[in-house]
């Protein structure tokens, strides 16, 4: 099975889109067990605080958020905080996701983040969240 280190902008994306946007089916396929998703207390902290900024507010109940985060945590395998990441790509806020899939094998990061999808070398590659769902075939 396809395992992916999902970032926060995407699953904030996925958790407040509609079908049939690259990003909603990426989360309902992890919901549906299509792939397995891996997280860790970092990520999951950084989807729970962009759903709490005044966009994501408009768009979801709160309740709702906390469910969606606590769904995402539940379908996906949760790991640790990578510890002290290498510096890999050019913001080191990144450098965290790629510690994670490295860990996880994740076969890449699903991404909008130019800094990741533009990263020459990356390893795991970064994938465009459409790219994303051309790989599992969505």
């Amino acid at each position: 099975m396809t395992r992916l280190v999902i970032d926060a902008s995407a699953l904030l994306s996925g958790i407040v889109g509609t079908d049939p946007s690259p990003p909603a089916r990426l989360v309902d396929a992890l919901f549906d067990g299509h792939f397995e998703a891996v997280v860790c207390p970092k990520l999951l902290g950084e989807v729970r605080r962009g759903l709490s900024q005044p966009y994501f507010l408009s768009r979801i109940d709160p309740a709702d958020a906390e469910r969606a985060v606590r769904e995402i945590a539940r379908a996906s395998i949760q790991l640790r905080d990578p510890r002290d990441p290498p510096s890999v790509v050019r913001d080191p806020a990144d450098d965290y996701l790629v510690a994670l899939a490295l860990s996880a094998r994740a076969r890449a990061i699903v991404t909008g983040d130019r800094d990741l999808l533009d990263h020459p070398g990356l390893n795991p590659p970064a994938l465009a969240v459409r790219a994303a769902c051309e790989l599992l075939g969505l």
